[in-house]
Parts: structure tokens; C-alpha cells; sequence
């Protein structure tokens, strides 16, 4: 089969989860013998899987080609011109599939409830792309890859008024995925973070990892106020993030007392080769998502990390990685009074920890990226979308446009009047 995978990134040394996801995805893909071709702004050739093509958005013909050389389509995101040629390819016969593991309209509305006026329209405005990007997608296309069941009531629910349950099979639960050869914590990872922090991280510390961005989604002033806690109760602790600017440095310090500053470690974006070198040397990994819808229906990208690694996790309850938490024994589920207190136990209890980095190692076969691409391949099989239901559901979308149009003028000025 021939797979286009598609998302307006770049595929170079350092990668966002999106761009992960495609290229272990195309790996595994390529290892069954399918070709694959990903689309996106920018590659690195040395970046990409061997017996990968890549193709850049911008250039237009190529980029065409791609999509009518292609049997199956997979989006992640998408402006009018590809939603454009994903329709036309779709009428042509080929399979369509919209990859929305994360309802990105709910992150970015809750961002725009921190921006200034202008930010916060052209953040709406993108917000509002989103979710019709969501419902165009049920619509016209042969189906979604949602990454929970939380996400799949979602999708199921934008469907129900346009065709009851006869489309939720379309709606298909894939989580992200992790590496099948698993990633041992080990003193090398040590010794690489103690050489990349000037000595700030020592082989006794227990070093606690932030892995990824510092996103406003994250419950960033909270977790430091108690991890300030913990430091003081066992000064070996260590807090380590990656790749946070110069700026947004001093605002996290701004919520760590100041006897505890110099256990906060801020390390430079490490090659994502590499990255698992670097993160083997971490005790546990920390995640903590704010009090938000956003929340409800976050799939952390990064947890899947801790997968690949036998990487122990702290966070905060959510509806997918709670559960699957306090099921497994992979990690500790806590609430905010508690956070000081479980990191200093774990801190104390090198054999609680082995006993949850065996767990975490237990819990990743699911999740590995061949399981994924079995999965994918299996939505091919899925009955195709005729061309009368897509022009039923592209008329449909023209007639609700209206409408849609009414409410986001209505909840714009709402929102910038509370601004």
C-alpha cells in the first residue's frame, strides 16, 4: 500500500510529538512493506527513516502527485488547500483518514484566555478552523484516529446529529505509540545529564525529568510551588527541563523558593536521537496538567516516552494515563497537597522505584509503534465512503457554515469584552 503522511512540520534533529508520531509511524510502516511518503515544511534527508520520501507543502505539483499516488491519506491538521485536495482525492477513491489525537481547538481556546486582544482573534479564529476542521473531517472523510476513549466520545458526539451511530465505527481509538526495544535507566544517561548541567546533577541525586515543553496547559506554578517543598525535605532532589528560553526561566523560578533554585535544572534541547540517552539517566518523569477541560481529554505524548524507557511517572489525575497509572503500578497518581510529599518518598525508596519501573516496562507492548501501524492498515479494510455520502456530507458542511459563522462572532465579542 501507499501511505502520504501529512503535517506542516519539520522533520530535523529536534521533533514535537507530531512529527515523532509520523516518523516512527512511516518506520514501521516501511518495515511492512508498504512505501511511504511524508509531507511537511522542512526535512533533514539524515533525519528521516531510510526508504522514506519526503515531500514539501510548498511545492504544489509534488505535493498533488502525493496525494492521487497515495491509497491512504493520513492528516494531522491541515488548512483549506489540503483539506481541498484531501476532498478531490477522496472522491478519486482514496482513503482519507483525519488524525486528531489531540482536539487542538481545546488547547488553543485555553490559551487565548491569557493573550491580548489581537493574539487572542487570531488565536479564536484558529481555534474555531479547528473544530470544523474536526466535523468537515466526519463528514467527507473515511474516518478519525482518535487517542482515547474520552477523545472518541468527542468525535462520536460531533457525528451523532448528522447520522445518529451509524459513522462511530469510523471514529478509531490509536493510541501514540512507543519503541519495542526498551531503553534501560542506566549511570551512562547519569553521567551525560551531569556533563551537559556543568556537574549540577551528581550520581546520588534523585533526578526527577520534566520531558518536553513548558505549555500554558500545564499546572506549572503549582508543581513548582510544592516540588520547592520537596527540595527542602531532600536536597538531592533535582528538577530537570529542556529547551526553556531565557525569559520563561526566570517566570518558573519566580515560583521556587530561593534556597531551592539551584535545584532546578534548565538543559539545552538535546538532538532527538539522542534524547533517550540523555532521559535514561532520570529516576522518575513528572507531568502535571492544569484543571481544565484541556485536561479531560489530553493524551500526554510524553508519557509514551516513559514507556519506551521503563521511566517511572508522578502526575496529577487524568481520564486516560490516571487509570492506567493506578491499574498498572507504573507510576504514582496524586493531587495537589500530596506532590511534595510522594516525590520525597520516592525520593528515600530507590525500591518502590525499581518496582514501578518494572511495571512501566510491563504496560508498553500495547503501545508499541507496529501495533499502530497494524492499526492503521486494518482502517484501510474499513467499507469506503462513497461519492454520494462525501457529496451528502460536503453539502451538508456548506449548509452549517452559517450558523457556525453566527456563534463565533457571538463568542469572540464575548471574549474580547471580558478581556
Amino acid at each position: 500500500m501507499n501511505v502520504l503522511l501529512l503535517y506542516k512540520g519539520d522533520y530535523v534533529s529536534a521533533l514535537r510529538g507530531p512529527e515523532l508520531r509520523y516518523m516512527s509511524l512511516a518506520q514501521e510502516l516501511t518495515a511492512l512493506g508498504h512505501k511511504v511518503v511524508i509531507s511537511g515544511r522542512t526535512a533533514q534527508p539524515e533525519s528521516l527513516p531510510s526508504a522514506v520520501e519526503f515531500v514539501a507543502i510548498s511545492n504544489r505539483l509534488a505535493l498533488v502527485k502525493a496525494f492521487f499516488a497515495a491509497q491512504m491519506v493520513v492528516l494531522h491538521g491541515g488548512g483549506p488547500v489540503i483539506l481541498l485536495l484531501a476532498t478531490l482525492a477522496g472522491l478519486a477513491g482514496k482513503q482519507i483518514i483525519l488524525d486528531s489525537y489531540v482536539p487542538h481547538w481545546i488547547e488553543l481556546e485555553a490559551l487565548s484566555k491569557t493573550q491580548s486582544r489581537f493574539s487572542k482573534i487570531k488565536t479564536l479564529i484558529k481555534s474555531y478552523f479547528n473544530v470544523l476542521r474536526g466535523l468537515y473531517s466526519a463528514l467527507i472523510f473515511n474516518g478519525i484516529i482518535a487517542a482515547n476513549h474520552r477523545q472518541l466520545d468527542l468525535y462520536r458526539g460531533m457525528i451523532a446529529p448528522f447520522s445518529l451511530t451509524r459513522d462511530f465505527s469510523r471514529v478509531v481509538v490509536i493510541p501514540f505509540g512507543c519503541d519495542s526495544t526498551p531503553i534501560n535507566l542506566s549511570s551512562q544517561g547519569r553521567e551525560l545529564l551531569s556533563e551537559l548541567s556543568n556537574g549540577k546533577i551528581r550520581a546520588d541525586d534523585f533526578v526527577i525529568g520534566w520531558l518536553g515543553g513548558t505549555y500554558g496547559w500545564f499546572d506549572l506554578a503549582t508543581l513548582l510551588t510544592e516540588v520547592s517543598d520537596a527540595i527542602t525535605s531532600n536536597p538531592s532532589i533535582k528538577l530537570v527541563f529542556f529547551g526553556v528560553e531565557a525569559g520563561r526561566e526566570r517566570e518558573l523560578l519566580e515560583w521556587v523558593l530561593p534556597q531551592a533554585q539551584d535545584n532546578v535544572v534548565f538543559l539545552p534541547w538535546v538532538a532527538f536521537a539522542q534524547r533517550f540517552d540523555y532521559w535514561s539517566g532520570f529516576d522518575v518523569s513528572l507531568v502535571w496538567g492544569a484543571k481544565s477541560v484541556e485536561n479531560d481529554y489530553a493524551s500526554r505524548t510524553r508519557n509514551f516516552d516513559c514507556l519506551t524507557l521503563g521511566l517511572p511517572i508522578v502526575q496529577n489525575w487524568d481520564q486516560e494515563w490516571g487509570p492506567r497509572l493506578k491499574e498498572s503500578g507504573a507510576g504514582q497518581v496524586t493531587d495537589t497537597e500530596h506532590i511534595a510529599a510522594v516525590l520525597t518518598e520516592l525520593s528515600y525508596s530507590p525500591d518502590k522505584v525499581a518496582v514501578m519501573r518494572n511495571a512501566m516496562q510491563q504496560l508498553a507492548p500495547p503501545f508499541y509503534w507496529s501495533r499502530f501501524a497494524s492499526q492503521l492498515i486494518a482502517m484501510a479494510q474499513m467499507p469506503a465512503m462513497s461519492v454520494v455520502r462525501r457529496v451528502c456530507g460536503l453539502f451538508a458542511f456548506i449548509c452549517i457554515l452559517p450558523a457556525a459563522l453566527v456563534l463565533f462572532l457571538y463568542y469572540g465579542l464575548l471574549s474580547l469584552k471580558k478581556s
